[in-house]
């Protein structure tokens, strides 16, 4: 299986509709081994196990953990059908195909979105800018954050298309900045002069 075909937790969660955090603890309790690979020590999540993010939110939350083990461990490894699980008082009938189809079509907005942004060496020093501009992703996604609306944005940015907005809104929550923000070129460069001032009155 290649890295294309599967998501980071934070992307997951994107498509899904849950936070980072959600997604972290159903990979700790509840998605099935096969769902999660592993690289290098970090979890990916196949597209079966987002169907399952997508339906541990959607489950009612008197479901119990064991039910929906079950649930996900039956969506990992048969074709994409209609399930029954529990019995009695707690039965429940679960629509994996409906949820399958929503995470199928929000993952195809998601690397459509995605495909607006390259990273190029060659450009801006290899940060991430929309393709064919030299429009920095990470400065429209902080603008976005300070307040700026679309129709301002659009006036300051006359290449920027709506599609390109709402790229610059995944990117933010798919690559949120970590650490300390990197100082800028100037404090990392010598000075350009220097001058003694002799303090008087002291």
């Amino acid at each position: 299986m290649s890295k294309t075909d599967l998501l980071t937790p934070v992307e997951a969660g994107i498509v899904a509709g849950v936070s980072a955090k959600a997604v972290y603890k159903a990979i700790r309790e509840r998605l099935p081994k096969a769902a999660v690979v592993r690289r290098k020590g970090k979890p990916y999540l196949t597209k079966a196990a987002v169907v399952c993010v997508r339906l541990d939110r959607e489950l009612p939350p008197d479901v119990p953990v064991g039910i929906r083990r079950a649930v996900y461990r039956q969506i990992g490894s048969a074709r994409l059908r209609r399930l029954s699980c529990g019995s009695g008082v707690l039965s429940y009938v679960v629509d994996v195909p409906r949820v399958a189809r929503a995470v199928q079509a929000d993952l195809a907005r998601y690397r459509s979105a995605m495909a607006l942004i390259v990273e190029d060496p060659e450009i801006q020093g290899g940060a991430a800018v929309f393709k064919g501009t030299r429009i920095l992703v990470r400065q429209i996604a902080d603008l976005f954050a300070q307040g700026a609306s679309d129709q301002e944005l659009r006036a300051d940015y006359p290449r920027l298309t709506r599609r390109m907005l709402a790229a610059a809104h995944l990117f933010a929550a798919a690559r949120p900045r970590r650490g300390r923000p990197r100082a800028p070129a100037w404090r990392r460069g010598a000075p350009i002069g220097e001058r003694v001032v002799a303090r008087t009155g002291a």
